[in-house]
């Protein structure tokens, strides 16, 4: 397959001319590697994780800098924690010249705590994920049903329906049984962590309660919350958490629980070709998600001012699914996996609105057709929402 441009290409151009250290991170097989060998096709290489690089780095961390600190991309450079004092001190000797190393890592913990400790104020972060459907779309001929039943993972992006499922296998064995055994002392085996994933799925889009998990899970929820916060930072989970605004309602408490991907997730859930996905009982739950992730990317690409993202819901059931804090504005949105949206659907929301003092919401659906349902909703097309070069989507 031709390489896909990425949207975080600009983004590292910038944050190249702007510190001395750029890191790459997000999880494994994203693409890391295939996007900074592609947009620095005139850098040295060098991966970690291949004992002759490691040995070459190793050896002598202070002359591997010296001699080839200058645009050179390092492969899973938490597989070296002295290489960060090192890359400190080589840095301070020249401290004004920028875009000398890119560091990609696919295990953000260890990554994390390195940078911090050594680091800090020296380098800028690139969170890349697997392909979005904007990124996609502009080169293959993938529908948004199928991205959104496959995710974005892309190495079997273009694979037969049979062989992406093995694929997906392999890479959650992959995942538990190496990337999680590294991070915690956890008694969990890698068939107890699958099946702890599978009851995470299930609550994908739902209100996170890990008490409820512990107990069907046998184990404490100190320990489940622990585990969630591991592939919260392996970038698999996202939590959304909820918006309190002071107003006078009762507002939950609890966050939400989202996997990234939606191929991941329903692989978890064994949802495996479009027909089990149309007739699926988390088709709802599932098209939020993808739908919340997406919109979040297309805010990052802006890259002007810090977004906030929230949902919002009220113990009487009044619900936003998406609420985003972009400056002094907030915009609303609601994600219906139907090809119809009338007002008589939406009671939730435009409750929701009013008790925020909003004066716009927008609906993104499954139809063809964009409109106006009245004076404070707009109706939108995800698939053109998600293709939108416009960052406010909601305008």
């Amino acid at each position: 397959m031709n390489y896909i441009p990425r949207s975080k290409a600009q983004e590292l151009r910038h944050f190249l001319r702007l510190f001395p250290v750029v890191v790459v991170s997000g999880p494994r097989q994203c693409g890391k590697t295939t996007f900074a060998q592609m947009e620095l096709s005139q850098w040295r290489y060098l991966d970690l994780e291949k004992s002759s690089d490691y040995n070459r780095v190793q050896g002598d961390i202070n002359f591997f800098l010296k001699e080839y600190g200058k645009h050179t991309i390092i492969d899973e450079a938490q597989s070296l924690p002295e290489l960060f004092p090192a890359l400190r001190s080589a840095i301070d000797q020249n401290r004004e010249e920028k875009g000398q190393i890119v560091l990609l890592g696919s295990v953000n913990p260890i990554l994390a705590q390195n940078i911090s400790e050594s680091l800090a104020g020296r380098v800028g972060f690139i969170e890349l994920t697997p392909f979005s459907y904007s990124e996609i779309a502009k080169k293959t001929s993938l529908s948004m049903e199928n991205v959104w039943l496959r995710g974005g993972y892309p190495e079997p992006i273009h694979w037969i329906e049979s062989d992406f499922w093995v694929w997906m296998e392999n890479y959650v064995k992959s995942f538990v049984t190496r990337d999680v055994l590294r991070i915690i002392k956890t008694t969990f085996s890698p068939q107890k962590q699958i099946q702890l994933l599978t009851m995470v799925a299930h609550c994908h889009g739902k209100l996170w309660n890990s008490s409820q998990i512990a107990g069907a899970f046998g184990s404490t929820y100190h320990t489940i919350n622990q585990y969630l916060d591991v592939m919260e930072q392996f970038f698999l989970i996202r939590r959304l958490q909820p918006y309190h605004a002071n107003i006078k309602k009762r507002l939950v408490k609890s966050s939400k629980c989202y996997f990234r991907d939606t191929g991941l997730l329903h692989f978890f859930l064994n949802i495996q070709n479009k027909e089990a996905l149309r007739t699926s009982p988390y088709r709802g739950f599932s098209l939020e998600g993808f739908a919340i992730e997406e919109l979040i990317r297309l805010y990052a690409k802006g890259g002007v001012g810090r977004k906030q993202f929230y949902f919002y819901r009220t113990a009487t059931g009044e619900e936003i699914d998406l609420l985003v804090e972009n400056g002094s504005r907030l915009d609303a949105y609601e994600i219906k996996a139907s090809t119809s949206v009338g007002l008589k659907d939406l009671s939730g929301f435009i409750k929701a609105l009013e008790q925020l003092k909003l004066d716009r919401g927008t609906i993104l659906y499954l139809g063809n057709e964009e409109y106006n349902l009245n004076s404070q909703i707009k109706v939108k097309p995800l698939i053109s929402a998600l293709t939108s070069s416009n960052l406010r989507v909601s305008s």
